[in-house]
């Protein structure tokens, strides 16, 4: 089985293309077997230049590494994006996903379309870092692609697999047995496989007639969402129009002229003669059979037949990417109409700094550890930090064109996690909002049987305008309004209808056409809302028969035409269909603002769709799809609009690929949408592509909240009203900030600086937080002088932090001086305590003391408890730093007295350092019982704040003093692990390698074979950990560790193959020194050990020893050549080790080191010694005695050793004893000359102790 003619399925064919182009076809063979599995590549790249960026694919790889290892999150975006992730292969820069069924196919095809992968592989793999530099944000790019050949062979296997789809004919196909069935070209048939390889089991759409129809004579329908649509919404289907449209465009407006006289007795149908100007009301669609036209002699206005004109002035719209009116347009640029929040809160939360009430704590010393922040454990934090509206609005969002009415905001704000994205019918009549109340009537229900007509002549003039009014809108609209708002008094809408039946009856007598007109349209409505369609078709007919112009109220006419069809339609009347169809479509899509008065009006627009799908008119299936995606929106019914915006979305952007303008932006609803599908990943995609058509700070502030909505959702880390915000945030922040400085919001632009003033501290990017600092100081300033005071000593606290503390102190100064004619105490207090930081760092002892002073005291005043302990602790740092123990011990117990009378939760991490302090004050004085007890509170009261970066602090603390302070190797290890789980808590990748790397070497120096089995997984772990961080320096020596263990434990097997591993990821960094150092430790590794020693030869002779050559190390390579001396020695190679000690010795001559040189004619003496040349050892030794006088005691352990060596060369191996104990002799009397007596004492005391015969000793005397 063969299909032909499937094009791409995400690249749209142009609006010209149709089913007779030649196009690449896609095979595939019934039962062949195929790969689903699609490769999907990614690239970094800069839009400046369109090359790609090396530096930021490789941290993408690294990051791609550390996801890859868990895999559930980057399955999880791949699950929103609705494909399956295979495998990832990062060195070749993809993913391998597959797909199971067509909806997956459709969906994925659909995103990425959209631009919405892509999007959601930049937030997902770019770091915290890259958001933060606004230049790469602006020119950099992820681009994907993927084999689109092989996703459409793909897609058309899931089509065959599935059994049944939907085609088009590529040709007329008739059946001579049967003369009903007739496949048109274009006809919609959904066939089914049946096993032969020709044929298809076919049903026409049309008719529902089954036949066999030919294999080559069907084109699988190109776009999945073509399948999705007509599986999931069945029904005929229609057939294309036979006429021949003189439009060569799909869409326009303007003018056009009669082609033939017109004399048409049609209902609202116009009459022209041939040759007359006729103006086009609203659009001409070409596609569609009708159009409303107004003829310009007679102004009349009426249906016009689209084949009996041609174009005079008609400007095409297809060009420009217009396909709805301006009014249409705005509807879909409002952000979310249907919930008009208040973001004061919002701003509240962003900008909150609390720097001109509370004093700051001099920092400890640096650490490699973040600065503490006050975060909770995430499952006690709430969801809503951000999301809770405020009652009042601030700022509101500035009327235009195009905007609706700025609602009451205490009746609009609500909780944003119940978002509806609807339209509401005032978003149509908006221009009609500042007129009266509407009219209401009573229901009387003793006026049934009345024959007096006065009971219904106020009703009754009210529906007999002979034109529409603001008043019907009630009656027209898909909430039925009119129920409450026109009429009262009645308990049941039985009541109602009767009431309406009787003034029916009044208006036929009173000869009121458009009120009869109206009443029984309202009464069609009544019944068909309660499914008697009989009964409302013969209302809706009536009502369309009354005499008049029914044009006079476009709205109505609308509505009873598309109701009549609809109820046609469900009750299979196709000869009464096919008469006012075609009329209902063009009132439906060629007259803008559309009022839906019924659901049942989808029915209408499925067969519009169908028979755009079948002209492949792109043009009408846009506005389709715009009006299906509005009658859903208006129902709330979100999850069945969103396929309907995600279409007109891909359409807008395959019709604007063919033009220079802008496609319709829908980013924004489609990100609404998605966060309310709990698809997060996919919710800010849309939201980074969202454009900023409108341009009010308001907009944009939803923007932010709805950022944070779903970055709460994707972790739970930044939930909470204290807890950092993803540096992402910047880019809404930044633009919100454009928006309020072009409309001169001061006090927005002062909100929004202090939000990127808090979002770039926390990621300790202090340029950017200097740079809005001091916007916020000039924002302030024309606020007022408080808020430019807050900002300045905000710029001054950040200049601390980023060690700027001239500068600093400069500002802090005059902010004092500014004080000096107000009365705030608070404030003078936290300047004194910042300058007394800036004096401390300047070493300015007495000066930052003095300042503390006055901080203290203004505190004092003021009762403020948290200011005097932060004060307090301040003085103890400040006595700590010059080693005044007993002041710092007394400051810091007196503020740790305070903060335990606290419970403020925001105290606790100022409380842990105060801890920490008190302990490091301890230790210094060798209190080590105290300071332990201290670093055990610190970490105590983290715990119980569930404060994560105070926990990992002091259990740092904890296992450095059990390292260092009191040795228990035990503790030490304890805690060290509880950095590990930490660390995994807190998401940190680095430290938690660096953290598992401390602790295998911690259990290796058990050297147990238990310990050594743990520490060989602790390194593993950081091993695993090291290669998706790319950090190959720390790879190696985690390949070396991990090799020197298995030597340990004598898996012997095992250990070259980790050791030269090592040493090929060193040689992938192209650092020589760093090599050298890999080949000499892993020669160390068996060199210090007990086996295999000779294995360390290999690794000093063949690698480090020619590296520190070709470097030029000279020392390196003696140390190597002296360690190689050594092996061969022990090995019993007297001849190689000859050599090396021979070149040992050349070696340390040229370092001109005389310890150097000693130990290598020393070796070389040893080496001599070995093969029975003694002579040789003799003169070596001596010359080795010769480089250094014996000054401490080794020298003097080292000269017994040698000369006892020597005195046994004398007496035993050479001969002429007399002549050689004369230059042993003059040596010692050398001795006695110049060295001290002390060690010259200490020297015979050793040379006694190794000679057991007292004449030998006193001969070599």
């Amino acid at each position: 089985m063969t299909t032909g003619n499937l094009g791409p399925l995400m690249e749209p064919h142009p609006p010209e293309s149709s089913s007779d182009n030649e196009e690449e076809t896609v095979s595939l063979a019934a039962g062949q077997e195929f790969s689903t599995d699609v490769q999907l590549t990614f690239c970094v790249m800069r839009r400046s230049c369109g090359l790609q960026d090396s530096a930021l694919q490789e941290g993408v790889r690294t990051r791609l590494r550390i996801v890859e290892s868990s895999g559930q999150e980057i399955a999880e975006l791949f699950k929103d994006l609705s494909a399956r992730l295979v495998s990832v292969h990062i060195e070749r820069d993809c993913f391998s996903i597959t797909f199971k069924t067509v909806e997956e196919i459709w969906k994925f095809s659909t995103y990425l379309a959209l631009g919405h992968v892509a999007r959601c592989l930049e937030n997902f793999l770019f770091d915290q870092s890259f958001w933060l530099n606004e230049a790469l944000v602006d020119d950099v790019e992820i681009s994907v692609t993927l084999n689109q050949e092989h996703l459409a062979t793909v897609y058309l296997g899931l089509l065959l697999q599935e059994g049944t789809f939907f085609a088009k004919a590529l040709c007329p196909i008739t059946n001579p047995d049967d003369d009903d069935l007739c496949i048109k070209k274009n006809d919609l048939v959904m066939v089914k496989n049946v096993g032969q390889d020709s044929f298809w089991e076919g049903m026409l759409l049309s008719s529902g007639r089954h036949d066999l129809v030919p294999v080559s004579a069907m084109q699988p329908l190109p776009y999945p969402f073509y399948q999705w649509f007509l599986k999931t919404y069945p029904g005929s289907a229609g057939s294309p129009s036979p006429g021949k449209c003189l439009f060569d465009h799909a869409i326009g407006k303007g003018t056009c002229v009669a082609v033939v006289d017109n004399n048409s007795k049609g209902t609202d149908e116009l009459n022209f003669n041939k040759g007359e100007q006729l103006e086009i009301v609203g659009f001409l669609l070409s596609g569609l059979e009708w159009f409303v036209g107004r003829c310009v002699s007679s102004g009349k206005t009426g249906f016009v037949r689209t084949i009996h004109v041609k174009p005079e002035s008609f400007k095409p719209l297809d060009t420009h990417l217009v396909f709805l009116s301006e009014e249409e347009k705005a509807l879909l640029t409002m952000l979310d109409p249907s919930s008009e929040q208040c973001y004061d809160t919002l701003l509240n939360n962003l900008a909150k700094t609390d720097i001109n009430t509370v004093y700051r704590l001099d920092k400890l010393v640096k650490s490699e550890f973040p600065d503490l922040k006050n975060q909770s454990q995430l499952e006690e934090m709430s969801l809503d930090g951000f999301t809770e509206s405020s009652m009042l609005e601030r700022y509101e969002m500035v009327p235009t064109e195009h905007s609706p009415e700025q609602t009451d905001s205490k009746s609009q704000c609500s909780n944003k996690d119940i978002t509806c994205l609807t339209f509401s019918s005032e978003d149509t009549f908006k221009e009609m909002d500042e007129l009266e109340e509407d009219p209401k009537f009573f229901v009387d229900l003793n006026t049934w049987d009345t024959e007096d007509s006065e009971f219904f002549e106020p009703i009754l003039t009210f529906l007999n305008e002979d034109h529409y009014v603001s008043h019907y809108q009630s009656l027209y609209d898909i909430s039925f309004s009119f129920l409450n708002s026109t009429f009262y008094g009645f308990s049941e809408e039985g009541e109602l209808v009767q009431y309406l039946e009787n003034a029916r009856e009044w208006a036929k007598k009173s000869r009121m056409n458009w009120a009869l007109r109206r009443i029984c349209f309202l009464l069609g409505r009544l019944c068909a809302k309660k499914v008697k369609f009989s009964q409302a078709r013969v209302y809706f007919e009536e009502s369309l028969g009354v005499p008049g112009c029914g044009f006079a109220d476009t709205f109505l006419l609308t509505a009873l035409y598309i109701n009549l069809a609809a109820i046609y339609l469900k009750q299979n009347m196709k000869e009464k269909l096919e008469v006012i169809l075609e009329k209902a479509n063009s009132l439906f899509l060629c007259l803008p603002q559309h009022l839906f008065s019924s659901f049942n009006e989808f029915e209408v627009l499925q067969l519009v769709l169908k028979k755009a799908i079948m002209t492949s008119d792109m043009h009408l299936e846009a506005r389709t799809c715009f009006l299906v995606m509005t009658l859903f929106l208006k129902l709330g019914r979100t999850e069945g609009a969103l396929p309907f915006v995600e279409r007109l979305q891909f359409l807008s952007l395959s019709i604007s690929a063919q033009t220079t303008v802008s496609p319709v932006d829908l980013n924004w609803m489609l990100s609404t949408l998605y966060y309310d599908k709990y698809l997060p990943h996919m919710s800010l995609g849309s939201l980074r592509l969202a454009s900023d058509q409108r341009r009010s700070l308001h907009a944009t502030l939803q923007k932010v909240d709805r950022f944070i909505q779903n970055a709460i959702r994707l972790n739970a880390q930044w939930a909470g009203d204290n807890s950092p915000l993803p540096a992402q945030i910047t880019i809404y922040l930044k633009q919100a900030l454009a928006i309020a400085s072009q409309s001169g919001d001061i006090q927005a632009q002062r909100d929004l600086c202090l939000s990127l003033v808090n979002v770039y501290q926390h990621y300790r990017v202090f340029d950017g937080a200097v740079e809005y600092a001091e916007r916020a100081i000039e924002t302030g300033r024309q606020i007022n002088e408080e808020e430019a005071f807050k900002a300045s000593l905000l710029l001054a606290w950040l200049l601390i932090c980023n060690e700027q503390v001239e500068k600093a102190s400069d500002i802090l100064a005059s902010l004092l001086k500014s004080l000096d004619e107000t009365d705030s105490s608070t404030q003078r207090g936290v300047v004194h305590n910042l300058l007394a930081i800036c004096l401390r760092k300047e070493n300015r002892i007495k000066e930052a003391a003095g300042n503390l002073y006055w901080a203290l005291k203004k505190s004092q005043e003021t009762g403020n408890k948290r200011n005097q302990a932060l004060t307090l602790a301040n003085f103890g740092y400040l006595a700590l730093s010059i080693r005044a123990y007993v002041l710092a011990e007394g400051y810091l117990l007196k503020s740790l007295q305070l903060f335990s009378e606290l419970l403020d939760s925001s105290t606790d991490a100022d409380h842990v350092q105060a801890c920490l302090l008190l302990g490091q004050c301890y230790i210094e004085t060798k209190r080590t019982e105290d300071g332990r007890l201290c670093y055990e509170t610190a970490l105590l009261i983290a715990m119980s704040a569930r404060n994560l970066h105070s926990q990992l602090h002091a259990a740092k603390s904890l296992s450095c003093f059990y390292e260092k302070v009191l040795p228990r190797l035990g503790q030490c290890i304890i805690y060290y692990e509880h950095c590990v789980a930490l660390s995994r808590q807190l998401k940190d990748k680095r430290l938690e390698g660096e953290l598992l790397e401390t602790l295998s070497k911690l259990y290796s120096s058990l050297k147990t074979e238990k310990a050594c089995r743990k520490s060989l997984d602790y390194t593993k772990q950081s091993l695993r950990i090291f290669i998706d961080l790319g950090k190959k320096d720390k790879e190696a020596e985690s390949w070396l560790q991990a090799g020197r263990i298995y030597y340990m434990i004598r898996e012997n097997e095992l250990v070259e193959m980790y050791l030269q591993a090592a040493i090929e990821t060193a040689q992938r960094m192209n650092d020589s020194q760093f090599v050298m150092r890999m080949y000499e430790e892993a020669g160390d590794v068996f060199y210090k050990g007990n086996g295999h020693r000779e294995a360390a030869i290999a690794f000093y002779r063949d690698g480090a020893v020619p590296l520190s050559r070709s470097t030029g190390d000279a020392d390196s390579e003696l140390r190597l050549i002296n360690k190689l001396t050594e092996l061969e020695t022990n090995l019993k190679h007297y001849d190689d080790a000859l050599q090396y000690a021979t070149l040992a010795v050349r070696l340390s001559v040229s370092t001109g080191d005389q310890l150097k040189e000693r130990i290598a004619f020393h070796r070389l003496a040893s080496v001599h010694y070995s093969l029975q040349q003694y002579e040789m050892a003799e003169n070596y030794y001596l010359k080795a005695l010769s480089l250094s006088p014996l000054q401490c005691v080794k020298e003097a352990r080292y000269f017994v050793k040698v000369y006892y060596r020597l005195g046994d060369l004398t007496l035993h191996k050479l001969e002429v004893r007399q002549t050689r104990l004369v230059t042993i002799l003059c040596h010692i009397a050398f001795i006695f000359r110049s060295g001290s007596h002390v060690y010259v004492c200490t020297f015979f005391i050793f040379l006694f102790s190794m000679i057991d015969n007292l004449q030998i000793f006193l001969y070599c005397f």
